[in-house]
């Protein structure tokens, strides 16, 4: 007899970060759910209310907002986990999907203590967890009792398997698979030819405001140019967060006398022509002791809409970038070669094009089904 087919679990994706909050966990948890639940997966999501939100989300899976905050301050995060804890039975029969670093900590201490048992755990480690869990010696006590209880740790390049590998989770990992990124949904809703009626060239930063996003390096490069090119450029930043920080980049541009606008937040309907009317996209990320790029979501967008992109080597952005087809890569923190890397840019037009037209054909090697399909094989090899 051939034996009955076990019916499929439910899978939690849990986040910390989520709609409205725009990031690349938050981003990874929408897109991961959706292509899930397009695949036939019975999934939700389980994030943060961040503000009554819950009624309006407009998803086509199921989203259950926790009264809890949405930040990694203490206060919210045991708020974070006494809400789980409290429907630790929903969670019994389940595949829990964990996408984001307060996600990690929260079922690092439950788990362990037996407060909440899962039919299955994956985890999706993007990068920064790994060094916060590796420096931190709190959150290494508790990683070394929870990830030997995680079916599978899913990561989403081959710099970020490389950071496990290279790390005390190694040992502690049953398998490491990658699951990479893709264009959000949003970047790739079409949108008509930008009105231009100048002949300036803009150059576009979109990541949240933070000295590891590297926009303060994008502006000295810039103020490098000679006069004549830094006349014709307008530095744009699309995003919140360190208000000082923003003001350092506004004021290097202001005595080179480099345009600068900031865009604020950039709100997913206008998302797709954000991107459409730059000529050139930059996003010089640094790696920092406790935070490091993953992959770099923006680097694939900005090749979908054929930008070429400038950045630095660093993280994962050189899986992101083909430096030489889909944009210019440098070293990080050499200034000199970034501002080299815009003059090269703005001087020669067929070179942005060539290189817009590799970004093209880079983000369409990768989907956020696909890598549905990849935690997908996984659970089913499981089974």
């Amino acid at each position: 007899m051939t034996a009955a087919p076990q019916p499929k679990s439910k899978m939690v994706i849990c986040t910390h970060e989520f709609f409205p909050f725009r990031g690349g966990a938050a981003t990874y948890s929408e897109e991961l759910a959706a292509a899930l639940h397009r695949a036939g997966e019975d999934v939700e999501v389980w994030a943060p209310d961040c503000g009554g939100l819950g009624a309006v989300d407009g998803f086509e899976f199921p989203v259950v907002r926790l009264p809890a905050g949405g930040s990694l301050r203490f206060g919210d995060m045991i708020r974070f986990a006494v809400q789980i804890a409290a429907r630790r039975k929903q969670l019994e029969e389940a595949t829990v999907v964990l996408t984001s670093v307060g996600a990690h900590m929260v079922f690092m201490v439950l788990v362990p203590l037996g407060r909440v048992k899962c039919r299955r755990v994956l985890s999706v480690l993007h990068g920064s967890e790994i060094l916060r869990f590796q420096k931190n010696g709190f959150w290494k006590f508790w990683a070394r009792r929870f990830f030997p209880r995680v079916e599978c740790v899913l990561t989403v390049s081959k710099y970020s398997h490389s950071l496990i590998e290279r790390s005390f989770l190694s040992p502690l990992a049953r398998r490491i698979v990658i699951a990479p990124c893709a264009c959000s949904t949003a970047a790739m809703r079409p949108c008509g030819a930008a009105a231009r009626n100048d002949d300036k060239i803009r150059v576009l930063t979109l990541a949240r405001v933070h000295p590891r996003k590297g926009q303060l390096d994008t502006a000295r490069a810039l103020a490098r140019l000679p006069a004549e090119s830094r006349s014709r450029i307008v530095y744009q930043i699309g995003g919140i967060g360190d208000t000082s920080y923003l003001r350092q980049v506004a004021a290097v541009c202001r005595e080179a006398g480099v345009a600068f606008e900031h865009l604020g937040q950039i709100n997913p309907d206008t998302l797709a022509s954000t991107y459409h009317q730059c000529d050139i996209c930059a996003m010089t990320s640094r790696s920092l002791p406790k935070s490091v790029e993953g992959f770099g979501i923006s680097y694939l967008e900005a090749g979908y809409h054929g930008k070429p992109v400038v950045g630095y080597r660093s993280g994962g952005a050189v899986e992101a970038v083909v430096d030489g087809e889909t944009g210019l890569l440098v070293n990080e923190g050499d200034i000199s070669a970034l501002a080299d890397a815009f003059r090269r840019l703005l001087a020669d037009s067929a070179l942005r094009q060539r290189l817009g037209e590799g970004g093209r054909r880079h983000a369409a090697k990768f989907s956020w089904d696909a890598t549905a399909r990849v935690i997908k094989s996984g659970l089913e090899g499981a089974r």
